[in-house]
C-alpha cells in the first residue's frame, strides 16, 4: 500500500484533534500539508506522496484531491492498522507532521494564507510571471502546478511561520 496526499491530510485532522482539541477548515489542511510536502521534499529529495502535487489557486496553495475529497467536520478517530503500518514506516514524516501540527494548529487561515502568498514564495513564483529585471509582468493560470523545486524553497524562505 502507498499512502496518498489524503492519508497524510486526515493525519494532520486526527493531530490537530487529538493533541491540540483543535478542528481544522480546509484551507488550514491544504496549507499545513503544503508545508509538510514541501519541507519533506527538501529533506529527503522525494516526493511525501505520489497521488497530488500542490497548485497554485487563489487562496494559495491546494491539493486539489485534498480539497476535493477531505471532511473538515470528520472528527478522524483512527486509521486502518493497513495505513497505521505504512505510516510507521516512515517515522520522519510522522515526526515532520507533528511538528507542523504542533507549530500551526492554531494560525488562521488567513494567517496561512498570507503566509504563503509571501512574494518569493513557492504559490507567489508558480502564479506570476516576471520580467528580467523581476517585475511582475503577467500571471499563470489558476491551478498551476508549484514544481518540486519551487516547493524545496519553502524551508529556504526568509520568514519563517515558526
Amino acid at each position: 500500500m502507498e499512502l496518498k496526499s489524503t492519508d497524510y491530510a486526515r493525519l494532520i485532522q486526527y493531530a490537530a484533534k487529538n493533541l491540540h482539541m483543535t478542528r481544522l477548515n480546509k484551507t488550514q489542511i491544504n496549507k499545513i500539508l503544503f508545508y509538510v510536502y514541501g519541507a519533506y521534499l527538501a529533506k529527503f529529495n522525494e516526493p511525501l506522496f505520489n497521488d497530488d502535487t500542490p497548485k497554485a489557486w487563489p487562496y494559495g496553495p491546494v491539493f486539489p484531491i485534498v480539497n476535493k475529497k477531505i471532511n473538515p467536520d470528520e472528527l478522524v478517530g483512527s486509521f486502518p492498522q493497513e495505513t497505521i503500518t505504512e505510516f510507521n514506516k516512515n517515522p520522519a514524516a510522522l515526526d515532520l507532521v507533528k511538528l507542523a501540527v504542533d507549530s500551526m494548529y492554531n494560525m488562521s487561515a488567513v494567517t496561512l494564507t498570507q503566509w504563503s502568498h509571501q512574494e518569493g514564495s513557492p504559490w507567489y513564483n508558480a502564479l506570476y510571471v516576471k520580467d528580467e529585471n523581476g517585475v511582475v509582468v503577467g500571471q499563470n493560470k489558476w491551478n498551476t502546478p508549484i514544481s518540486a523545486e519551487l516547493n524545496k524553497r519553502i524551508l529556504l524562505q526568509k520568514k519563517k511561520i515558526y
